[in-house]
């Protein structure tokens, strides 16, 4: 897996990382402003209410991974986006715009809750029914709920940083609920970049500090290492997917289920990914074989 990385400025890292999310935020709403409803009619695009997402579902997953100090310190943050989803922000081509309205009353509840100043048992639960609130909302006035940094795979994207601070590519790191397998795949620079091919015996250490464990992701096999399309990925001896457990039978069940959330760290090559909060993909009906 990676290498140990030489430490870097935590200014710098959240500054870069901060940009890295508003150009992804960016992206979601370029995506939603381009896709349509099921009526093939104008897209649906509530911006407030997307940028909202965001913060509720990196709030939501702090206070999984009891980092506590970082939710109040995004609170007045917080506060102020979700009180910018008002009922006149409401898009006009909502799908349904009533219920839209009822469950915005359900949000404004949770919004003032955590307002009052509450003690850190009752943040938390204000937090954590935030997002599923805001899921509802989205699928209520038929806008699609994808998140800033979520990549083709719908796995979650984070920049890679070398020993300097400097992102030097970006990973996508997709965790199914359901089995507890990690895939990955290496882009160089940003979303756009080229794959960011390295030898088949290249393996990639995913650390998770707080729970003391950390595994090794390798590829599949090294004569097509096939990811989740069918597709070989090995092209000269070298590819950009790398997966665990794979072929290994290491244990995956701990990382397994729908509300699985903890502070990780990708290294690879000397570079790494710095912490962030991994999340599973969740599979529900209806998702297609392989997502």
């Amino acid at each position: 897996m990676r290498h140990a990385v030489s430490s870097r400025s935590p200014q710098l890292l959240a500054a870069v990382s901060g940009v890295f999310s508003l150009l992804g935020l960016c992206l979601v709403a370029i995506c939603s402003a381009c896709s349509t409803g099921e009526g093939g009619g104008d897209a649906v695009f509530w911006p407030e209410l997307a940028e909202f997402d965001e913060l509720a579902y990196r709030a939501d997953g702090l206070v999984r991974t009891d980092d506590l100090a970082a939710v109040e310190g995004s609170l007045a943050e917080l506060l102020a986006s979700g009180r910018a989803v008002t009922v006149a922000s409401i898009p006009s081509n909502a799908a349904d715009p009533k219920q839209v309205e009822a469950m915005l009353t359900d949000l404004t509840s949770l919004i003032e809750g955590l307002a009052g100043e509450p003690d850190e048992d009752s943040m938390q639960t204000l937090v954590l029914g935030l997002h599923p609130v805001i899921e509802n909302l989205m699928k209520a006035a038929g806008m699609p709920h994808v998140h800033a940094n979520e990549g083709p795979h719908s796995g979650f994207r984070h920049p890679v940083f070398d020993a300097d601070g400097t992102q030097i590519a970006t990973v996508e790191v997709k965790l199914h609920d359901d089995a507890g397998d990690l895939e990955v795949w290496l882009t160089r620079g940003g979303y756009d970049g080229d794959p960011w091919r390295l030898p088949v015996d290249t393996n990639l250490a995913l650390a998770f500090p707080g729970l003391e464990r950390e595994v090794t992701l390798a590829v599949r096999d090294r004569d097509r290492n096939e990811d989740e399309s069918g597709a070989s990925t090995i092209l000269d001896g070298t590819t950009d997917y790398f997966v665990f457990p794979g072929a290994t039978e290491a244990d995956a069940t701990w990382l397994m289920g729908t509300e699985f959330a903890a502070k990780a760290e990708l290294r690879v090559e000397g570079a790494t990914t710095g912490s962030f909060v991994l999340r599973p993909h969740v599979h529900r009906a209806g998702d297609g074989a392989g997502e």
